[in-house]
């Protein structure tokens, strides 16, 4: 289970540095477009679909690795005042809970996906292609998909020898 948990961090802390850079490509084109108007009275065409993508990009990316360090937002007051054994099967039921539901939306945003991409659906301005971005959002999903596996199979294995 270590190696493979060094492998899954290392593609989850990967994809969120993709996050960041993306952030920082966003910035720098809403900033430039905010100057560009100021300066001239015209926006830079199609900026609102291109900073719809990368925020896209950003949120998709750093999901993965948001589960993977589990710093999502929990609910810890009752929970953590049990014993681990306890705990682990709050996590083993929430766990499955979040599987479930990821692995629904994974299959919708795969469904979509492939649905923009046959029907060639683009952006309104500059007609980029939306499904490739689709696709991005559908692996990241997988990805924490795998990551909240590990995690349930973390806490049955706590649940099994006992804290």
């Amino acid at each position: 289970m270590n190696a493979f948990e060094k492998v899954l961090r290392f593609i989850t802390e990967k994809m969120a540095w993709v996050s960041m850079v993306a952030i920082v490509a966003c910035v720098a084109l809403v900033v430039t477009d905010v100057i560009r108007y100021q300066a001239v009275s015209k926006p830079i065409p199609g900026t609102h679909e291109v900073v719809e993508l990368i925020a896209s990009v950003i949120l998709s990316m750093g999901i993965g690795y948001l589960t993977f360090v589990r710093g999502h937002v929990s609910v810890g007051i009752l929970v953590d005042r049990l014993r681990p054994r306890v705990q682990a099967v709050f996590d083993v039921v929430t766990g499955v809970i979040a599987l479930g539901f990821t692995i629904w939306l994974t299959a919708g945003v795969v469904e979509m996906a492939l649905r923009n991409l046959g029907y060639g659906w683009v952006t309104g301005v500059l007609e980029i292609p939306r499904a490739p971005f689709m696709f991005l959002i559908a692996v990241s999903l997988a990805l924490t998909c795998v990551v909240l596996v590990r995690d349930v199979i973390k806490s049955v294995m706590v649940i099994r020898k006992g804290g």
